[in-house]
């Protein structure tokens, strides 16, 4: 990423993010049935809720454990101000997390100074984006893989006129285990990070790459930012493969133990400075 652009974007970005956090008191407690977050009350830190939680409003969650996986409402008309929305802070969740059209799951992100904090998440279950509209995953275990399908079209957040280009998702993945694939596909309204190091996305830290027990796949993803930006995938560990097919992205600096393939007109975008180029890849290399 263009490193004006990039530090300019991001800090924009986060904004929006933080100026959409409503502020709800928690209330106490473990349940024994499904709960709902906010509607029913927050969890209390350190609580336990089983059976499975939905998320319907602003949901942030501290050292709590989930059995029975988070399904978080789709939102009707995403905008940057009311998401149905979960945050995961030194949180565990056993049985997935699945965030509906227009929607966001994030973890470990402190919206009050825009600091990636040092706590750490585990989901169990893997994670599951279906058209949603944002997602910043920072220092979590993800056990089961994360999977993208499709991302959410959120120009008309941005007023009229305005276009994805101007005005869109993103895809936030910094500093996580992931154990199981990484599949993205038709993100076209969206930016999606597989690791961005070296770059300030938030005011305490870089996005430091991921290391995947899997392949990683970005597929029919064309997404293009006003800037010229598009997708990226950079400073990562693969043990499988990274397959980039009919997909444009910047892909920089990772150990790939597998392949590293891009097939069906893939355009990989050269890495501006400070970005490393190349790729340390174990077998075959059709991008570099």
């Amino acid at each position: 990423m263009r490193a004006k652009h990039r530090s300019v974007a991001a800090a924009t970005l986060v904004a929006a993010l933080a100026a959409a956090v409503t502020l709800l008191a928690p209330s106490a407690g473990a349940t024994n049935h499904r709960a709902a977050c906010p509607s029913e009350g927050t969890p209390a830190p350190g609580s336990t809720v089983s059976g499975g939680l939905e998320v319907d409003g602003y949901c942030e969650l501290h050292g709590v454990t989930v059995t029975g996986g988070v399904y978080v409402d789709p939102t009707p008309v995403p905008s940057f101000v009311v998401l149905n929305w979960l945050n995961l802070i030194g949180s565990t969740v056993s049985g997935g997390v699945v965030v509906g059209d227009g929607s966001e799951a994030d973890s470990n992100i402190d919206y009050a100074n825009i600091d990636l904090l040092p706590e750490h998440s585990r989901i169990n279950g893997g994670l599951t984006l279906d058209h949603a509209a944002f997602s910043v995953m920072g220092n979590a275990m993800i056990e089961g893989g994360v999977t993208i399908n499709g991302s959410k079209d959120m120009s008309s957040a941005c007023g009229p006129g305005a276009t994805p280009a101007d005005c869109w998702g993103a895809y936030i993945f910094c500093g996580l285990t992931i154990d199981g694939n990484v599949a993205e596909t038709d993100v076209n309204f969206a930016q999606a990070f597989n690791g961005d190091p070296e770059e300030q996305f938030f005011n305490n830290s870089d996005c430091p790459g991921n290391t995947i027990h899997g392949s990683v796949t970005l597929k029919d993803s064309n997404f293009i930012r006003f800037d010229g930006e598009p997708s990226e995938i950079e400073g990562n560990t693969v043990t499988g493969s990274v397959h980039v097919d009919h997909s444009t992205a910047e892909v920089n600096e990772n150990t790939i133990g597998g392949s590293l393939l891009c097939t069906n007109g893939s355009v990989i975008h050269p890495p501006p400075a400070p970005d490393i180029a190349g790729n340390t890849v174990r077998g075959k290399d059709t991008c570099d």
